[in-house]
C-alpha cells in the first residue's frame, strides 16, 4: 500500500468515528419538491449530501415547520424514514427525505421551511397553495402538462441541438405564476445513453443537475409524474 492510499484510508477511518455533527462543509436542502399526500395533505421531499467520508444520514429526524404566515411557522411534521443512494461515492453520499403535512385546510396558502440538522442548514421559507376540496368549483385549477423533459448528453446535443432542457425549463418557469399543478408525461432527466459525455457527469450527477434546475418549480407547485409510456409498453416500470 503506497503512502497516498494509506493516508486516504486513515482519513476515512478517522472520519467514521467523528460525530456526524462535525463537518467542515455546510450543506443546504436541495431538490425540494411537492406532491399530493391523500385528500388534504402535501408531501415535502428533498435531498442532501452527507459529509464526505460519513455515510450516516445528516438528519436524525427529518422535520418541516409550516404555518399560515412566513413569520409564524407554528406547525411541525416529522418523518423518521430516510433513503440513501450512491453509497459507492464516499465524497457525496446522497440522502432523500419525505415529510407529509396532513389535515391541511383546502385552497389555503401555507408557508414551510425544512429544519436545520447537524451540518445541513435550514431551507429558505417557501410556500404553496393546498389542494382544493373535491368538487370545489369556486376557482379554476390550472394544470400544465409536459413530457420527456430530460437532460441531453453529447449524442442528444449533437442530434437535437444544445440546451433543449434549459430552454424548456425557462418556458415552464414563464408560466409558473398561472399554474397550480404540473403533470409530467414520459421520461424525466435522462434523454440519451451518453451521460458520461455530458460535462463528465454520470447518471447520478445528471439526475442531481436536473432536479436542482427544476427546484424553482417543484418547491412551490405540485409536480406529479405519470407512468412512462415506454416503460408501460415494455414492462420495464
Amino acid at each position: 500500500m503506497n503512502m497516498y492510499k494509506f493516508l486516504l484510508l486513515l482519513l476515512f477511518v478517522n472520519a467514521k468515528v467523528i460525530d456526524a455533527s462535525i463537518c467542515l462543509t455546510r450543506f443546504v436542502p436541495d431538490q425540494i419538491r411537492l406532491t399530493f399526500a391523500g385528500k388534504n395533505g402535501v408531501s415535502v421531499g428533498w435531498h442532501s449530501y452527507a459529509c464526505p467520508f460519513i455515510i450516516v444520514s445528516p438528519y436524525l429526524i427529518p422535520t418541516v415547520f409550516y404555518g399560515f404566515s412566513p413569520t409564524a411557522l407554528t406547525f411541525t411534521s416529522i418523518n423518521q424514514k430516510s433513503y440513501v443512494y450512491n453509497t459507492q461515492n464516499i465524497f457525496k453520499t446522497s440522502w432523500f427525505y419525505n415529510v407529509e403535512l396532513l389535515n391541511l385546510q383546502p385552497s389555503t396558502v401555507y408557508y414551510y421551511k425544512i429544519a436545520a440538522s447537524n451540518y445541513v442548514s435550514a431551507s429558505n421559507i417557501l410556500s404553496f397553495i393546498s389542494p382544493p376540496t373535491l368538487g370545489d368549483q369556486s376557482r379554476a385549477v390550472n394544470i400544465a402538462t409536459d413530457g420527456d423533459l430530460s437532460v441531453d448528453g453529447l449524442i442528444g446535443a449533437l442530434t437535437n441541438g444544445v440546451c433543449l432542457f434549459e430552454q424548456a425549463l425557462k418556458a415552464l418557469q414563464k408560466i409558473l405564476p398561472s399554474v397550480d399543478f404540473f403533470l409530467h408525461h414520459g421520461d424525466i432527466c435522462y434523454a440519451d445513453d451518453s451521460p458520461l459525455l455530458l460535462f463528465g457527469k454520470d447518471y447520478e450527477e445528471t439526475m442531481d443537475y436536473c432536479q436542482m434546475a427544476m427546484m424553482n418549480i417543484t418547491s412551490t407547485r405540485f409536480y406529479m409524474i405519470t407512468v412512462l409510456t415506454y416503460s408501460k409498453i415494455t414492462n420495464k416500470s
